[in-house]
């Protein structure tokens, strides 16, 4: 209901109607409006860990990678409505209450910054990654993904455009193409 009708627009009445709750049933588990969608960020954020600590199991880096950036976009066909309302009612919030997801939000994303730096040092490690620092892989791995995603979002569509493997690819080999002479130019490689 939040995502589909907006935070400030859904009332606990409506909640409960919906549930099949009385009001009084509501407030027994939420004391207010505010903690239940603190629940719901928290619900969140635990199905994107499982599915993020289900990727991290797989054994070779390359393979990581790939199931991770799969949960993610698993996470965001799945619970595109969450992406949708987070994103949409923040500015919407009152500080108080935008402080405290913020404080909360800010914790799950320092746990995954963590886990992808380690996975990035874990390329380098490997020969899979430049030897560059862990952190700036990490940052550009996470822009191509949430750019894809927020993409998706803006542009109403139901999934990311391009498939996991196809983003993780373009992370892992760049944008130039690889099979041009040096120095020729990509369009003029061909045409003799």
């Amino acid at each position: 209901m939040f995502s589909d009708r907006g935070y400030h627009a859904t009332s606990i009445r409506d909640i409960a109607r919906e549930a099949g709750f009385s009001v009084g049933g509501v407030y027994q588990f939420f004391a207010s409006k505010d903690e239940l969608y603190l629940c719901i960020v928290e619900a969140q954020w635990a199905y994107f860990f499982d599915l993020l600590n289900a990727a991290l199991q797989v054994e070779d880096v390359r393979g990581r990678l790939l199931a991770l950036t799969e949960a993610m976009f698993q996470a965001f066909e799945e619970r595109r409505g969450f992406f949708k309302l987070f994103l949409s009612e923040r500015g919407r919030l009152s500080a108080a209450f935008t402080g405290e997801i913020a404080q909360r939000v800010g914790e799950r994303t320092r746990t995954l910054r963590v886990r992808l730096v380690d996975l990035m040092q874990a390329g380098v490690d490997r020969g899979l990654l430049q030897p560059v620092a862990p952190e700036m892989l990490a940052s550009a791995y996470m822009g191509m993904v949430h750019n894809c995603m927020f993409e998706a979002l803006a542009s109403g569509m139901s999934r990311p455009p391009r498939p996991a493997a196809a983003i993780l690819d373009l992370f892992l080999r760049g944008a130039a193409r690889i099979d041009t002479p040096s120095g020729a130019r990509p369009e003029a490689a061909g045409s003799s």
